[in-house]
């Protein structure tokens, strides 16, 4: 069978096609089982049809068939909207993703394929290659045959144990050695460190170790690089180079442990085995039943592939591609009628699926799409239980990363372009340690019993050796991040965070402008408009003896100016003391740091004044519900959702300025239950 029949075949690649050419808006999707129909009627509400972005995409194969490579970082970008990029209005399809999603089904198919085949073999081995894995740092090495750590990172990826016994863990691995200890990698299973090596070696060595798995499932297998050096005297630099890792299983695994490959077409007879498998993945991947309409379209591409005279595997594959080539599986799909209709709230499985992609940004697991299939989300107790307990997951890291991330902009510090000549200290090890504050300050709120408004003045932040070294605090003693006292210090809140600080810096300087937008459009939701143009920049360095706040004041005098820069600049000059990079410093170009600033009105010195100021300023309660919600829902808000947004934010005030209780606020909430924003009573 050629690919281009293939390509014809798959089911719901026209309904992509479409999309791509303009035919399908994203907030006027037809509904699957109508291609014809039109579901705009509430506007910006009305998402029948929302793509899964790349996060999305990838969390969602991960828990679907245990793919840990994350194949959508090869995806074209994802636009952003109201400053998140899952964002219904703004998700088209492009055909360069049209062909990106084509080549990702087959290799998932193939591969998951055949991590059932080894899982279900005795003794059958799992390897997958380094550069395919999930990476925290580094880069290819050996031709693309390898992979460098060459930072204190982890190399991740999952697999399949299929059920309990003892496991062969397996590395291939070697470094590139600095005196005086050889390179140091620990491994982790589930989370659990497991065993720690030495590796002295300088080319591929096997590493092995015997692991007792207790109960079956899909685990992270973790290979840590600890100890990274690099020592300018002998200009030597220690890193670990991992080929590959693999698992070797016990015994043969029992079927119904497989990903895909749930019967066997020896015994079951291949047309019925393929039925199965067919529906078994399609159940899961589209978050609800398949009807059989769906399915006998779905056989038929077996069915064809298959009577060209391909074998069983192949025709199977073939329509498992469809299976994650079908809009029912790269969208969120709503079916719920349009106002109008007189239904407008969210059917169970609807109202699972947009639960779970708010909170792990992933499909559902089988305890939430239990209580979908029995229809008892509805009931508000139900859904707030569910809510905690997801909070309480692992996979809730998605808030951490997707939401926090943007929302914060701790996605953008890995980029940040200090000039290096000059702030040579920030090197990717430093900007990577900027991220991991910001990271895992943000979950501590998320997972402690603490007050959001504490984001502001916290009296603790997380630094490793690096950063501790960069921010002038006692080293923790620890290449990752770990726990430290601020009280009576520089740092502490977000306001003193080197990341923070420097995303909203230009190159060479510091900028009054960028720090007051920052605060005003991401804390409190106060987005200032556009300079007028026309409008002569300020110059991106100093002259000689001229400090950026006198060239700033002289700047705003002109009428044109004046508007914004009176809001903005007395905001920034409050942050002055930390340089463009966020280090501390007393002088701007030989003049002593003015940081007296005004926030409307209210005058205050330095950082810790305007945390305090902002911080007393219910705006900024409000800005975090506004900003939850619009993630929450996946689309900007409307006027129609102010109501809710008052709402979910006298819940969140009543709860302690709790994150948890934010998220149950959102989840609960009218607009997210229904398919369009509920418009307030007169």
């Amino acid at each position: 069978m050629t690919l281009m029949n293939s390509r014809a075949l798959l089911f719901g690649l026209p309904l992509l096609l479409a999309a791509c050419s303009g035919d399908v808006k994203p907030n006027e999707s037809p509904s699957p089982n109508d291609p014809g129909s039109s579901a705009g009627a509430c506007g910006d509400g009305a998402h029948a049809l929302r793509r899964l972005n790349r996060a999305e995409y990838d969390n969602t194969v991960r828990d679907l068939l245990g793919e840990t490579s994350r194949p959508a970082s090869t995806f074209p970008a994802d636009p952003t909207g109201a400053g998140f990029d899952n964002d219904a209005s703004l998700l088209s399809v492009s055909p360069a993703l049209v062909e990106a999603y084509e080549a990702s089904a087959g290799r998932l198919i193939d591969q998951a394929w055949a991590r059932d085949l080894a899982a279900s073999s005795p003794g059958g081995t799992v390897r997958v290659q380094a550069e395919t894995a999930s990476a925290t740092t580094g880069g290819s090495a050996e031709n693309g045959t390898a992979w460098n750590l060459w930072s204190n990172g982890d190399l991740t990826t999952t697999f399949n144990f299929a059920q309990p016994g003892e496991y062969k863990l397996s590395v291939r691995a070697w470094g590139t050695q600095a005196p005086p200890d050889p390179v140091k990698m620990e491994w982790l299973l589930d989370g659990v460190s497991v065993a720690s090596f030495d590796v002295p070696a300088t080319s591929a060595t096997l590493y092995t170790r015997q692991v007792r798995v207790t109960a079956a499932g899909q685990k992270p297998f973790v290979v840590r690089f600890t100890n990274d050096v690099y020592d300018p005297n002998t200009n030597t630099d220690r890193n670990l180079l991992v080929d590959w890792l693999e698992v070797t299983a016990p015994t043969a695994a029992p079927s119904g442990q497989a990903v895909l490959r749930v019967c066997d077409p020896a015994k079951a007879g291949e047309e019925p085995c393929a039925r199965q498998i067919v529906e078994h993945l399609a159940r899961r991947a589209w978050r609800r039943p398949v009807t059989e309409a769906e399915l006998t379209e779905l056989m038929g591409v077996y069915s064809l592939v298959r009577s060209s005279g391909d074998g069983f595997e192949l025709a199977v594959k073939f329509a498992l591609q469809g299976v994650l080539l079908s809009p029912h599986f790269l969208f969120q799909v709503v079916e719920t009628p349009a106002p109008g209709s007189g239904k407008n709230e969210l059917t169970s499985r609807e109202l699972a699926s947009r639960l779970s992609y708010f909170l792990w940004s992933s499909q559902p697991d089988t305890e939430l799409a239990a209580l979908a299939e029995q229809d008892r989300l509805k009931d508000p107790a139900v859904l707030e239980a569910q809510v905690r307990r997801m909070l309480k997951d692992a996979k809730s890291e998605a808030l951490v990363q997707n939401f926090a991330g943007q929302w914060l902009g701790l996605r953008q510090v890995d980029g940040i372009t200090p000039d290096p000549s000059l702030f040579p200290g920030v090197d990717p090890a430093l900007k990577k340690a900027m991220r991991e504050e910001g990271e895992n300050f943000f979950r501590v709120f998320l997972q402690e019993d603490r007050s959001a408004l504490d984001l502001l003045d916290a009296d603790f932040t997380f630094v490793n050796d690096t950063l501790a070294n960069y921010y002038g605090l006692p080293r923790p003693g620890s290449a990752t991040p770990k726990r430290v006292s601020t009280a009576g210090g520089r740092r502490g809140g977000l306001l003193a965070q080197a990341g923070v600080l420097a995303q909203s810096s230009l190159a060479t300087r510091t900028s009054p402008v960028r720090r007051g937008k920052w605060v005003l459009g991401r804390l409190l939701c106060q987005e200032p408009p556009p300079p007028p143009p026309g409008v002569e920049a300020l110059p991106t360095t100093l002259p000689p003896g001229a400090t950026l706040r006198q060239i700033t004041e002289a700047h705003r005098s002109n009428p044109s100016c004046s508007g914004c820069h009176n809001l903005l600049d007395p905001i920034g000059f409050g942050l002055e003391n930390y340089d463009a990079a966020g280090k501390w410093r007393e002088t701007d170009n030989g003049t002593p740091v003015d940081a007296a600033g005004n926030f409307q009105g209210a005058a205050f010195q330095g950082p810790r004044e305007l945390a305090a100021i902002l911080k007393q300023d219910p705006a900024f309660s409000t800005c975090i519900s506004r900003q939850a919600l619009a993630y929450g829902l996946g689309r900007e808000l409307t006027d129609a959702d102010e109501a809710v947004v008052r709402s979910v934010d006298a819940r969140f005030t009543q709860g302690g300025h709790r994150l948890p209780e934010l998220m149950v606020a959102v989840a609960l909430s009218d607009s997210f239950r229904n398919r369009c924003p509920v418009p307030a009573e007169e």
